[in-house]
């Protein structure tokens, strides 16, 4: 075990360096001293970073509300379709998202990614008209595969962009950068919860008021997703990106694989993989057993029309939490909202280690769980990546796929496993036949956060040691 005086970031930082150059100088060149406050100057940037949000909000949102109903639409195909997505935007986070990212710029990996997002709802759509299941399954699965790879360069991509934006509005008021990335987390995971819960209550109001049918829902999100993409490409970049044909194969590489390099050279990363997991097994938990097997026995929704009201209310819920938990955050830190939401986590899952049997739910029992998987989300959304940007401030686009890689990796594990033998009180079937064992499920989801309340004290502890040996050398 690392002792929490040793200083393993320098190792990091030297291994980078080279890396973080170009973005170093296109950054820093223009605006490394700031002389006096300009808050005009911050204010653009807060309307810029907004604006970002906004969009990339309303493209990810349509995302989340077809995935949100993809079990419960498209039985089988659609329980494969998003393990294929986890596991491609896993991949994608691990072998190239950083790539592009440093390349082509946050900016224009940002586009690339909801370009790619849009071919994943496209397909989503095209799939529920499908004539056959042979045509039905190779849609949603090819969809599914290329959306993935681009939710790996959306959120490399996203995490940059933040962490690029907080640094210029930290210089721009003379402020330190944590106050900044604390402000603007705020600001991202509001309008990222609030678009969310608008667009899953969409597919709701519109089933039970009778204006569309499904076909019509998945056409509608498609074009949100096109339509989000377009004004992105007149967001600022903040670096361009090195467009050079002229480096190294070596280089390539090792930009290509630094999210797997900064997860084994810095001590802090797999201390904070815990809290990454727990929220991807909950999730998983949610949208392949809750949404598409509990619910439609417990409230009678074969038709899956109350799927949209909770997973909105789920998204509500994070929208407020986070809007609270910025607020108070300066006050009490970020680890008691961390560990609050992995406690949160942790009641997600326990009802259904008590009693997994879909007919004893009701209305207020589901209303409970899918509260708590709000606070805990807005703790997600908020919190933990305002501190990984901080915590990995020398090496941002590392940072933030390794937070792609770890909780895409733990939803699409839990997705195509854990299957069973034999019915029992814990060993469920499907709508589609198969036996699924959701008392594992249930113990690996739970387990994960007690991991990572222990993940996140001794990431925590090891980043005051870096503060403590980097002031002292100054």
């Amino acid at each position: 075990m690392e002792s929490p005086t040793e200083t393993p970031r320098a190792e990091a930082d030297n291994s980078y360096q080279q890396l973080a150059t170009n973005d170093e100088e296109e950054i820093g060149e223009e605006h490394m001293v700031v002389h006096s406050p300009d808050p005009e100057a911050a204010r653009l940037t807060m309307l810029n970073f907004t604006a970002m949000s906004v969009l990339f909000s309303a493209n990810h949102g349509s995302v989340v509300s077809c995935l949100g109903l993809a079990t419960a639409r498209l039985g089988s195909t659609g329980a494969w379709q998003s393990g294929i997505l986890y596991f491609t935007y896993t991949a994608s986070a691990l072998l190239g998202a950083t790539y592009v990212t440093k390349r082509a710029g946050s900016r224009n990996a940002l586009f690339y990614g909801m370009a790619l997002y849009c071919v994943y709802v496209g397909c989503f759509w095209f799939a529920t008209l499908a004539a056959t299941a042979d045509l039905e399954r190779l849609l949603a699965w090819t969809g599914a595969g290329i959306g993935g790879i681009g939710a790996g360069f959306l959120w490399t991509s996203q995490g940059a962009y933040f962490g690029q934006a907080a640094e210029e509005h930290a210089r721009q008021l003379d402020q330190p950068v944590e106050t900044s990335t604390a402000s603007f987390a705020g600001v991202f995971a509001f309008f990222y919860l609030a678009e969310e819960v608008a667009l899953r209550l969409l597919s709701t109001f519109l089933v039970q008021t009778h204006l569309a049918s499904w076909e019509t829902i998945f056409a509608i999100y498609t074009a949100v997703t096109v339509l989000s993409v377009v004004p992105v490409r007149f967001l600022r970049e903040y670096s361009s990106g090195d467009a050079s044909a002229t480096e190294s194969s070596a280089s390539i590489f090792s930009q290509v694989t630094v999210a797997g390099r900064l997860l084994i050279s810095d001590p802090k990363m797999k201390y904070m993989i815990g809290l990454n997991a727990s929220f991807g097994f909950t999730a998983a938990f949610l949208s392949s057993y809750v949404n598409g097997e509990v619910m439609p026995i417990a409230l009678n929704d074969p038709s899956s029309k109350y799927v949209g009201v909770y997973s909105s209310w789920t998204a509500a819920v994070a929208a407020g939490s986070s809007l609270i938990f910025g607020k108070i955050a300066p006050m009490t830190g970020r680890t008691p909202i961390l560990v609050g939401g992995s406690v949160c986590f942790f009641a997600v899952c326990f009802p259904f280690l008590v009693q997994p049997d879909p007919h004893k739910y009701n209305w207020w029992a589901l209303l409970f769980v899918y509260t708590m998987q709000g606070v805990g989300r807005a703790t997600f959304e908020g919190t933990l990546k305002a501190t990984f940007a901080d915590f990995f401030a020398y090496e941002k686009e590392g940072a933030f796929a390794n937070i792609i890689l770890q909780n895409g990796l733990a939803g699409a594990v839990v997705t195509f496993s854990l299957l069973c033998d034999t019915p029992s009180k814990y060993c469920i079937e499907y709508s589609n036949g198969g036996l699924h064992d959701v008392l594992t499920f249930v113990l690996i989801a739970a387990f994960s956060t007690v991991v990572a309340v222990a993940g996140y004290l001794r990431a925590s502890s090891i980043h005051r040691s870096e503060q403590g040996a980097d002031a002292a050398s100054e």
